[in-house]
């Protein structure tokens, strides 16, 4: 059991390390529309094509990467996850035609769902060591160290870019060799069955966990699509009063702002976690409603030039600052509640979900915006978000009954 207890420690400290580098291409990011369109020729319809048919393809295969968890068990899904990224990172980086650009996102998307699996080998190592109450400080801690990752590169992608135009992915390929690497590093604990008692405990949960799903499917594509539409937003707002140059200036200080207001909220979050937990997912709806608001606001009032600059900000800023929290505190609810047996499944559920959501709003939005502009977005950002303060509100109910009931049994 010691030398258990050693494998235990190991997986959790390599956890936050892992969990930042592997949750993105992230020397990529930075450069992705320069790098695909003048490095690869591609245009923006391809680009799109290439996100939407890799979404539908990890849609349509969820059953089949379930049964290969369940098989392959969560530690060689992490591996397969990070070698997949490895593979997808090299496609990207010497692949030529729109066909291999079309094969790397697909892959990227699908090794996404196996490294997921890292969550729940987490999770189980902090209950196997009666800890389980630190999942969302380790994972907050994952995001703060991604946060900070993020901000480095993207001051350094764009240099080493203009360099040379393959530096950025050399480099890439390079972090995912190491991640490989770090993944073998990872055990986990073997968890002893539940007593009868406790089964009983999670018999009425399937309301609980739909409104999990819903409620991060909702948030999360309300969260990718207000943050691409609002920076869009704020830039054709920020053209009626300044040059081209001059708007690229503000855009990219308020994205860059953005990176450390995201740092800021990882922060924040993760020290009065434990004292809201319970009203946690209320407290962030309210917050992303109060961000299109802003936004929503900042265009239609008739004030000075800075005053919208700062009110638009604002706006923008709550939606970068408020996006890991929720996800983190949703992964903790939902490992938290879910049998040994339902963890898989529920990870890839709430991920596939999040997909589908992003893939409706991002189709529905294409067509909005063939007749309308995009403060139409924005508004209707803005009132899913309010119906999001809704569903959250009947989660945390749920959530207080299933802790009574568990307490009565």
């Amino acid at each position: 059991m010691e030398q258990d207890e050693k494998k235990i420690k190991r997986s959790i400290k390599a956890f936050p390390l892992f969990s930042a580098f592997s949750s993105d291409l992230i020397f990529f990011v930075p450069i992705d529309t320069l790098f695909l369109t003048l490095v690869k020729g591609l245009n923006a319809s391809q680009i799109t094509a290439m996100t939407m048919v890799s979404l539908a393809l990890c849609i349509i295969l969820q059953k089949v990467i379930l049964k290969i968890v369940e098989k392959i068990g969560n530690t060689r899904s992490l591996k397969l996850g990070a070698f997949m990224l490895l593979c997808a990172s090299v496609i990207l980086t010497f692949g030529t035609t729109f066909g291999s650009m079309l094969i790397y996102r697909c892959i990227y998307e699908i090794a996404l769902l196996f490294l997921h699996m890292s969550r729940i080998v987490l999770k189980n190592n902090l209950v196997a060591i009666n800890r389980q109450k630190d999942y969302y400080k380790i994972r907050n801690k994952a995001k703060i160290v991604y946060a900070i990752i993020t901000m480095i590169t993207a001051l350094l992608a764009g240099t080493l870019f203009n360099v040379n135009n393959y530096l950025p992915m050399y480099l890439s390929i390079l972090v995912y060799v190491i991640m490989l690497g770090i993944s073998f590093v990872f055990y986990e604990a073997n968890l002893k069955n539940e007593k009868q008692e406790e089964k009983k405990k999670r018999r009425n949960i399937t309301s609980t966990i739909f409104l999990i799903i819903l409620s991060n499917a909702v948030f999360y594509s309300i969260i990718k699509m207000g943050q691409n539409n609002s920076k869009l937003f704020m830039q054709y707002d920020f053209q009626e009063f300044l040059s081209i140059e001059m708007v690229t200036y503000y855009i990219t200080t308020i994205v860059f702002l953005s990176r450390l207001m995201r740092l800021g909220g990882n922060i924040i979050f993760g020290k009065i976690y434990l004292k809201i937990k319970d009203k946690l997912s209320i407290v962030l709806s309210i917050l992303l409603s109060m961000a299109f608001l802003l936004l929503i606001l900042g265009h239609f009032l008739n004030i000075g030039f800075v005053y919208k600059v700062i009110i638009m900000s604002l706006g923008f800023f709550l939606i970068l600052a408020i996006r890991d929290s929720f996800q983190v505190y949703i992964e903790d609810i939902a490992l938290s509640i879910a049998d040994k047996d339902q963890q898989q499944k529920m990870m890839i559920d709430i991920e596939i979900y999040r997909k589908i959501g992003t893939l409706i709003l991002s189709t529905v939005f294409t067509l909005i915006l063939m007749k309308f502009e995009l403060i139409v977005i924005e508004c209707i950002l803005c009132l899913l978000a309010v119906i999001e303060i809704g569903i959250n509100c009947k989660l945390c109910k749920k959530l207080s009954q299933n802790t009574k009931d568990s307490i009565n049994i």
